[in-house]
């Protein structure tokens, strides 16, 4: 019981000093996963693009080559 009381006093008297500013972590952060979700999506429509021309090159049977 004592520790969540201590948590709670901890929170209310929080008065900011010594917190960290993480903003440019935050935006390199954001730009990575910019570049994961571009790579990622270049990524799908390549498998897109193979699978098709693998389709094409060996038929699925009872399917024609076009």
């Amino acid at each position: 019981m004592i520790k969540v009381f201590n948590q709670f006093r901890r929170i209310y008297e929080d008065d900011g000093r010594n917190d960290r500013d993480f903003a440019e972590q935050e935006v390199k952060l954001k730009a990575a996963q910019h570049r994961v979700v571009t790579a990622a999506a270049r990524l799908m429509r390549a498998s897109e693009v193979l699978n098709d021309a693998a389709l094409r090159a060996f038929p699925v049977s009872g399917e024609e080559r076009h």
